[in-house]
Parts: C-alpha cells; structure tokens; sequence
C-alpha cells in the first residue's frame, strides 16, 4: 500500500471530512490517494484522499521543507573541518 500526495495538481473543493484532522463536513479538497497494487487474490484499490485547507497548507509546507536545500551541506565523514 502506498500514499501518494501531490498537493499542487488540480483540485476541485468539496464538502466532507478531512483524512489528517477530526474535522468533518467542511470544505475540502482532494490531495492524493492511498494505492493498493493487485495480488493474488487481491484487486488494485484507490481510495481518494481529502484534506482540508488548513491541513493542506501544513502538506505544502512540509514538501518545501523537504525539498529544500539543507543550511548547512552535510559534511563528509573524515574531512578535517
């Protein structure tokens, strides 16, 4: 099972509940979706994820954040400074 999260494709806002906060029946908007691949036995499922607003800023925060170059290069290990 995987999470895919892509906060800056096209969303459209709807009213439900959103899957990181207890918040529910407010506007939200869909930001990616659990995949499960097939298996013996198994089908492919995907189950649509909506997130607030609130909470969506939080999701693109976290990306750029991670996304960003680090303050301070990592040093390699050994090197005399």
């Amino acid at each position: 099972m995987n999470v895919r999260i892509r906060p800056d494709g096209p969303a459209f806002p709807v009213m439900g509940d959103c899957f990181m906060c207890p918040r529910r029946g407010l506007q939200t908007i869909r930001i990616g979706e659990i995949v499960s691949t097939g298996g013996p036995g198994h089908d492919d499922a995907d189950v649509p994820l909506y997130a607030c607003r609130a909470c969506e800023q939080g999701l693109i925060c976290l990306r750029a954040n991670a996304l960003r170059n680090p303050v301070r290069p990592y040093v390699a290990a050994g090197h005399p400074h």
